[in-house]
């Protein structure tokens, strides 16, 4: 069958001409406007089977909702290795489209998402007097992974997120405490939050982790333990208890042997009784909440201790991390002590010994030739 013959094409009293074929259901679909000449009409009948026939064709009456919604219905059945976003997840993405992505782009239709307002979006984001590079880069991956959607969906042709490089983080480097400042730390809480310190410090486990720690994850003859459990905190919705952010959370960390003793006092004097019970609690026996924490306990600690400004809980992951690197950890120990699924983290922490080794070989070169200059004198 000749191309000219898939579809008809007929002169309208107008003047104009209407292009129109025969859908796989039997349906009559028409071209979304009428055409000078019967020459445009055959035209675009014959770019429109070869789009039909390579999968390429996108219903012109599709993606006419506005992004806010369907970013919105993305959200709620968004899957990620079969499973629904996890709650703290879903909120992050929310409150991103909220606050970054729909003021901007919101009202607009899928279909007339440019690439050119993109990048307009995403300029303004990180420029000067955005939230900063790091934000831009979550707000800008997670719209692409929208428009990725789109595109599966057949709702629009092409992803207009085709700004290389925008979706990398540029973090500036974390502060990385010396081994004073974390006993400096240690010294400044209340004896409560002292093994929580240590064990954050020293383990590398997660603010989450912790909270969802009970005494049965805790094996003080071995030197263990064990995390099973994570504590998501979401707005409007409350707490709850769940399994580690990835199958490599699930992990079993060794405990240095040097804090079994302030473990077992801990145990001993504020821990909730029963195997079932929870580690750490706060002085009247609730569970630990995350911002509670980081104003009450953390913030006042950190001051008295002379940490950097900004310093966060979380710090102490990369702190325990790199000491473990600097006594010989290889890249999949640290995965695995961290609960990591990818080396990258590992990798940044292993870099980092590497660049503070090549500097200690240079400060040796240095003292050798100041011991040569002042031997020569």
């Amino acid at each position: 069958m000749s191309r000219r013959t898939w579809g008809t094409v007929r002169r309208l009293r107008s003047g104009r001409y209407q292009a129109r074929y025969t859908d796989h259901t039997g349906r009559q679909v028409s071209a979304p406007s009428t055409f000078a000449t019967k020459a445009d009409g055959y035209r675009w009948l014959a770019k429109t089977q070869t789009e039909l026939d390579s999968g390429r064709w996108i219903d012109p009456k599709a993606g006419k909702e506005p992004l806010k919604v369907y970013a919105e219905h993305w959200v709620e059945t968004r899957l990620v290795r079969g499973r629904p976003l996890a709650p703290r997840t879903a909120e992050l993405y929310r409150a991103q489209l909220r606050n970054h992505i729909v003021p901007a782009l919101g009202s607009t239709p899928l279909r007339q998402l440019e690439a050119s307002s993109v990048r307009a979006w995403y300029g303004k984001l990180s420029g000067p007097a955005g939230p900063g590079q790091v934000t831009a880069a979550k707000c800008y991956r997670l719209l692409r992974a929208i428009c990725t959607t789109a595109v599966d969906d057949n709702l629009i042709a092409r992803n207009p997120c085709s700004i290389r490089g925008a979706g990398q983080e540029r973090s500036s480097e974390r502060p990385m405490f010396t081994l004073a400042q974390v006993q400096a730390l240690v010294d400044a809480v209340e004896d409560r939050w002292r093994a929580l310190i240590l064990l954050a410090a020293w383990t590398g486990l997660r603010i989450g982790e912790l909270s969802a720690l009970r005494r049965e994850h805790l094996d003080l003859e071995t030197g263990t333990v064990s995390v099973k459990a994570a504590v998501v905190d979401v707005i409007g919705q409350g707490r709850s208890y769940g399994p580690p952010k990835s199958a490599a959370g699930r992990r079993a960390v060794a405990i240095p042997p040097h804090i079994i003793g302030d473990l077992e006092h801990h145990l001993s004097r504020y821990a909730q009784p029963g195997p079932h019970g929870l580690v750490f609690v706060g002085p009247k026996g609730g569970p630990i909440r995350r911002n509670n924490f980081a104003s009450r306990v953390w913030a006042p600690a950190a001051e008295a201790a002379g940490l950097p400004a900004g310093s966060h809980l979380h710090d102490l992951r990369g702190w325990g991390a790199t000491i473990a690197a600097r006594h010989g950890a290889t890249t999949k120990e640290l995965m695995h002590r961290l609960g990591h699924a990818s080396p990258a983290a590992a990798l940044r922490y292993q870099r980092a010994e590497q660049e503070r080794d090549a500097a200690l070989a240079a400060a040796m070169s240095a003292a050798v030739r100041q011991s040569g200059e002042a031997s020569s004198s």
